[in-house]
């Protein structure tokens, strides 16, 4: 018998969660701006925000691709799952395993969706605004 469907343990990042909002980093230049700061102490500034920003990035990308490959795993699982429709046959009297393999699919479609979403995050240059305190 399948076994029911459950929910997603670990949601995959949602790429407007962290493009949405305006980051830390970017409260922090604009402060910066504001503060009408010299040259000398700009540049430094803008120099660690802008370090600050790629490890942040780095981050990111691995958080997603992580979260790309656990759903990878969990197709994979589900594909598994799946092998019981080889042993059902249209006259089945348990009617249920219809469903529940057809929720299956449905997992497979979700899983899929959210991994390629993780993917596509991974693939964007830059999650947050370009460094500069002047942009």
């Amino acid at each position: 018998m399948v076994t029911p469907k459950r929910p997603m343990q670990t949601p995959p990042v949602a790429p407007e969660a962290l493009a949405g909002e305006r980051s830390a980093i970017e409260r922090l230049r604009q402060g910066l701006r504001e503060a009408e700061l010299d040259c000398r102490c700009r540049a430094r500034a803008d120099a660690i925000l802008a370090r600050i920003c790629a490890e942040d990035d780095v981050a990111t990308r691995a958080a997603a691709l992580s979260d790309a490959r656990k759903m990878r795993d969990a197709i994979v699982l589900v594909t598994t799952l799946l092998d019981e429709l080889n042993s059902l046959q249209p006259d089945e009297p348990d009617r249920t395993a219809f469903s529940e393999i057809g929720d299956l699919f449905d997992d497979i479609g979700d899983f899929a969706a959210h991994g390629a979403a993780a993917a596509r995050l991974c693939a964007r240059r830059r999650f947050r605004s370009k460094p500069g305190l002047t942009q």
